[in-house]
């Protein structure tokens, strides 16, 4: 079931969650960001918890400079999937040469840091921060 979520303090942007945890914001149709939430332990989200969260994303929104929001006007660059660092992780596990569970390890390392944009970054402080 695909939720659309609007306000209209923040023109232009829509955030669309399908019931599962992740959360994809897009400006005037291009994708900028996304972000993660759950409150069911099978890792779902119930349309009331993400109607909430869509709420409290569109009111950081709102608390950010717009010199910072005008970054994520800039293309997101392809984003690693979590099975793909899942899979350098396991790989890393089985290795048995020292030098390249070094590198996949490093590997994965990379793969993560690449997982949050700035934007995502101001969001998720904003978030941690109440």
């Amino acid at each position: 079931m695909k939720r659309v979520y609007t306000d209209e303090r923040c023109p232009g942007y829509e955030i669309v969650n399908n019931g599962q945890p992740v959360f994809e914001v897009f400006l005037e149709g291009n994708l900028v960001s996304s972000f993660e939430s759950w409150d069911q332990p099978d890792g779902t989200i119930t349309e009331a918890c993400a109607g909430r969260r869509a709420e409290d994303f569109f009111k950081r929104i709102q608390s950010v400079p717009q010199m910072e929001l005008e970054a994520w006007e800039v293309p997101v660059p392809r984003r690693s999937t979590s099975m793909e660092i899942d899979q350098t992780m396991a790989k890393a596990r089985a290795e048995t040469v020292p030098e390249h569970r070094l590198a996949l390890r490093r590997h994965a390392l990379e793969l993560l840091r690449q997982e949050e944009s700035l934007a995502e970054a101001v969001v998720n402080h904003l978030i941690e921060s109440q």
